[in-house]
């Protein structure tokens, strides 16, 4: 693995090259780079799975990529067009040169770079001359910069080796998928970690560069059951942390697998759930997801700009979007809160921008959006949320969505306050969603503008006993302006979801931290439902059996 000599060595060949390219890059008549951005992306990890006490797979997990960004004209006016979210990176000849040497080499680095930014060079140029004939029939956007001025910064971290104990992750999987044994109701169960260390390194034409390692590690425990009727459900309990020394013991796991066996058995009792719209209690982990999803991803700056994009919250800065006495903070310098690591801490994003907190929301005003380097109106300084996988163009994007409230209610008080309110609209029952698995949104002026959240853990609520029945087969959909019209109460105990978020410019990690909170309409619908037939042959015998069983 990469160390910080090494590091160092590699930060000033890309200098180097970087500062030839930015001399020599000129075809007469044709604009030059006025700014020119390389960034290393090194990865090294391990990813072990496997079920009833083997080991299915152990993959290593390595890459080391490159990433050049190639700007021509000028800040005011470059060949970005719609914030660069609907660019087809995969046809281009740069795709094929991502590819840096794997021992790092800086000579064969350098090639590696002058290949890549010839290639993006030529783009950009065509991309500019595309731009001035879009202008030709149509109007774009004039009141912001294409790209921000920023200062320079220089964040060198020091780069520790990690090391991905193989024999010690497969035994850790061994011994705690051994305990599926003792539990006949579970369909294909496993037992998966998977640890990743990435190391950062970048230099643009401004001065500016870093070195930056992040570390990630998960740990999943997750199972499906086959009820009568043939529908498969789902259950998976998971452990992220930043830190290997908080990865769960084997008492742990022993626990989680107890508790999505027992979770499967409470599904498969449960009865499928009739379309609903009425007062609904989340829990923090849904409430965190209805955030991120119908309102996160619409502050993006690049969605303000863009002509495809509906533009939920363009005109809305200064204008009250969501109750009074409610903030919504995005903050990627924040590592922990509580006893819980972020997945969406880093200290200096892909643009060279450090990292820091973002007040979207105060006292339910919208403040500003989630800025990279592309400008919008009213807000020409990135504020640091520029972020990409690998190849895409790095685009604003959340890191730690923080929601919350000067107005804070209990658990059981929130849930007094929707069965209250069930009975005064006499409706049947109430709804508590308490866990959900994933979330999408669509943001594009060209379809409708909505999200759907996938519950994994719904209760139906009789509203004169408060008596909590499961039920299964639903998803809860919205369209953001009337889920955030309909918020009543916020509760005051938080939960942290870590994940990871798909978008324009690939998958980064993200956290989402929020309070329980009350709405006063939720509308619920039948999840698309497959009926399948059970195996023609019973379970295979089993060598043995652990102690640990479900009750």
């Amino acid at each position: 693995m990469i160390d910080t000599p090494h590091s160092r060595r590699v930060q000033r060949a890309m200098e180097q090259e970087l500062r030839r390219s930015l001399k020599g890059l000129k075809v007469p008549g044709h604009p030059r780079p006025f700014y020119l951005s390389y960034q290393l992306m090194t990865a090294e990890g391990l990813d072990v799975w496997g079920r009833y006490g083997a080991v299915f797979n152990a993959e290593p997990l390595k890459y080391h990529e490159l990433y050049a960004e190639v700007r021509v004209g000028s800040h005011a006016f470059d060949q970005t067009v719609d914030g660069s979210l609907h660019t087809d990176f995969v046809d281009r000849d740069s795709y094929n040169w991502l590819g840096a040497p794997q021992d790092l080499d800086p000579t064969a680095l350098r090639y590696a770079l002058w290949k890549l930014t010839q290639l993006k060079y030529w783009e950009s140029i065509q991309e500019y001359y595309d731009k001035k004939k879009i202008m030709v029939d149509q109007r774009l956007k004039k009141d912001a910069p294409s790209f921000s001025k920023e200062p320079k910064v220089v964040k060198n971290q020091q780069v520790t080796a990690v090391s991905f104990p193989k024999k010690r992750w497969e035994d850790f999987v061994r011994k705690a998928s051994e305990l599926f044994k003792g539990y006949k109701n579970l369909v294909d169960p496993y037992v998966r970690i998977r640890g990743i260390s990435k190391v950062r390194i970048f230099v643009n034409s401004e001065g500016s560069k870093y070195i930056a390692q992040d570390n990630y590690y998960e740990v999943l425990v997750a199972s499906w059951c086959l009820t009568k009727e043939g529908v498969y459900l789902n259950a998976s309990e998971a452990f992220h942390t930043r830190d290997p020394q908080q990865l769960p013991s084997n008492k742990q796991m022993a626990e989680a697998i107890d508790r999505v066996a027992k979770d499967l058995a409470s599904l498969a009792k449960a009865e499928p759930m009739e379309p609903y719209a009425g007062p609904a209690l989340l829990s923090g982990l849904a409430t965190g997801l209805i955030f991120h999803e119908a309102i996160g991803h619409r502050l993006e700056g690049e969605r303000m700009i863009s002509r495809t994009e509906g533009q939920t919250f363009a005109g809305k800065i200064g204008q009250a979007i969501l109750p009074k006495g409610v903030d919504l903070i995005d903050d990627p310098s924040r590592a922990r809160w509580g006893e819980h690591d972020l997945f969406g801490h880093y200290t200096v994003d892909d643009e060279g921008v450090p990292a820091r907190p973002v007040k979207l929301v105060e006292d339910g005003v919208l403040q500003t959006f989630l800025m990279s380097r592309a400008c919008t109106r009213n807000f020409k300084q990135s504020n640091g949320h520029g972020r990409h996988e690998r190849h895409q163009d790095p685009m604003a994007r959340m890191a730690n969505l923080i929601v919350q409230s000067k107005e804070q209610h209990s658990w059981d008080e929130l849930k007094g306050m929707m069965m209250e309110d069930v009975g005064r609209r006499r409706l049947p029952h109430g709804i508590i969603v308490k866990d959900v698995s994933s979330g999408e949104t669509r943001t594009d002026h060209y379809d409708f503008q909505a999200f759907k959240g996938v519950p994994t853990a719904v209760y139906s609520v009789d509203p004169k006993t408060g008596k909590e029945t499961r039920v299964r087969d639903v998803n809860f959909i919205g369209t953001p302006l009337a889920a955030i019209q309909r918020i009543k109460a916020f509760g005051k105990d938080y939960q942290v979801d870590n994940s990871y978020c798909f978008a324009e410019s690939g998958s980064v990690p993200v956290s989402t931290i929020a309070p329980a909170m009350l709405v006063d309409e939720l509308e619920l619908q039948r999840a698309t439902t497959r009926y399948f037939r059970p195996p023609i042959l019973s379970f295979p015998p089993l060598d043995r059996k652990p102690a640990t069983k479900s009750k």
